[in-house]
């Protein structure tokens, strides 16, 4: 949600654009802050957008720290609009994984115009970054870190600091032999803790948590948390360091990847750029084949019902009670399947622990489904006692039984199968979060009408 902030900002924008004033809108920018320009120019249209950027274009710096600040498609859809020269001032003035990551997303004829137009080694440096999959480690880490010989002192070190070279950040000071292999780490709190004259490879922690290149970049973010790192080292098999991963790309790693789970589990797979700003047709392309499951998935309970038809012409009051029994079934089985998907994403459940999760769930559902199931059945008991529900053909006990018992075998249906289809998806590697939303609404559906009418069938006919 916008801030009122960002909302005036927007509508001076838009003024300033609208009367060509140059000068003003300039003067606008320069006191804008960067992450608040960043945000805002997904809800300018495109005209203002490109108004904005030819001004930001006379500050490159600037220009370049609003576009990584910005959705990435929108960064590649802004920049399509300048020449390959103009493309290429823009992203030197970035770190190389963030012109790579904009890069990508070119095609392959402007991809080549604007590499070519690169100073040597700013286009070797995202070159390079493009040899990685994206989404790895190698893709998103700085190519720039601070590291020295293990022998050198505490002096040269603070010494060398101080000098500094243009460096994103230095939270580390990384210790590496002559063939750039990793030895040790030390903080920059232990250079102001020791004698000056002891040496790096005395006060350096040399037990160094690291990831590999090829490392997928969530692995990288839960490595981070776990070890409560500003920043983590990347090398290569035979340990040669070639970057870090710093906490501000983790953080968001793990805002994208929680997006991108969310959109999955909903069922709007490669939705994460267009979720707000994409077009009707955009949005309706991506979402509907996955919608396409619950449709068959209605028409096969419309058929599981139909074969039940004897026992609703017969007791007609079975299906007023539909909607509880498939609600209660339903809200259980997405639960039970969100805490396993997220566990599964989280690694926080594993092989060993599948058996465990399965029977904890099935207790909780156990708990639940009884606790419902009879205080369901004590209202349809209560309710044909009274009179407000009248069905001569059958009993007020057996009735609420049957009701209650409905409810509870729905709930413990769903939560088997909310729990186990994740599972499954990933032992055969199908990621959960994409299929498991679909396949369990639509499969508690079914089995949920199937038992709630059998136990009915079984028990009053």
């Amino acid at each position: 949600m916008l801030s009122n902030k960002s909302r005036m900002l927007i509508q001076s924008i838009k003024l300033h654009a609208a009367r060509s004033s140059d000068q003003k809108l300039h003067k606008l920018l320069d006191k804008a802050h960067i992450a608040d320009l960043g945000l805002i120019l997904g809800h300018l249209k495109k005209s203002d957008v490109l108004r904005v950027f030819t001004v930001l274009k006379k500050d490159l710096e600037r220009a370049a720290e609003v576009l990584t600040e910005t959705e990435t498609e929108l960064a590649v859809d802004i920049l399509e609009h300048f020449d390959p020269k103009d493309i290429s001032d823009l992203l030197q003035e970035m770190y190389s994984d963030d012109a790579a990551q904009i890069l990508e997303r070119f095609n392959e004829e402007l991809r080549e115009q604007v590499l070519k137009a690169m100073d040597n080694l700013d286009q070797q440096e995202v070159e390079d970054r493009l040899v990685y999959d994206e989404e790895t480690a190698g893709r998103i880490m700085v190519p720039d870190f601070f590291s020295l010989p293990p022998e050198t002192t505490v002096r040269d070190t603070i010494k060398a600091l101080q000098k500094g070279e243009d460096l994103e950040v230095i939270y580390y000071i990384y210790v590496t032999n002559d063939e750039g292999q990793l030895a040790g780490v030390a903080s920059l709190r232990q250079l102001l803790l020791v004698p000056p004259d002891k040496t790096l490879r005395e006060i350096m922690e040399p037990d160094v948590i690291v990831v590999d290149a090829h490392a997928d970049q969530e692995d990288v973010a839960r490595m981070v948390a776990r070890y409560n790192l500003l920043a983590i080292p990347v090398v290569d098999e035979v340990g040669k360091m070639l970057g870090i991963v710093t906490v501000d790309d983790v953080l968001d790693i793990i805002k994208d990847e929680a997006t991108e789970d969310m959109l999955k589990m909903a069922g709007a797979v490669g939705a994460e750029e267009k979720i707000v700003s994409g077009s009707v047709l955009g949005n309706v392309r991506i979402r509907w084949p996955w919608l396409l499951a619950s449709w068959f998935g209605g028409l096969f309970a419309f058929y599981v019902t139909g074969q039940f038809h004897n026992a609703l012409s017969q007791l007609v009051i079975l299906a007023q009670f539909i909607p509880i029994v498939m609600g209660m079934g339903g809200n259980i089985g997405t639960q039970s399947s969100i805490i396993v998907v997220r566990g599964l994403a989280t690694r926080l459940i594993d092989s060993a622990d599948i058996w465990k999760v399965i029977l904890r769930e099935l207790r909780i559902s156990l708990a639940l489904g009884t606790l419902y199931g009879l205080l369901l059945g004590a209202v349809v008991f209560g309710l044909m006692e009274t009179g407000l529900i009248v069905q001569p053909s059958v009993s007020a006990l057996k009735l609420a039984v049957v009701i209650g018992l409905g409810v509870f075998s729905s709930m413990m249906a769903a939560s088997i199968i909310g729990t186990l289809t994740p599972i499954v998806l990933d032992r055969v590697h199908i990621d959960p979060a994409i299929a498991t939303g679909p396949m369990v609404t639509t499969s508690i559906d079914v089995f949920g009408i199937l038992v709630y009418f059998s136990i009915a069938t079984w028990m009053l006919l």
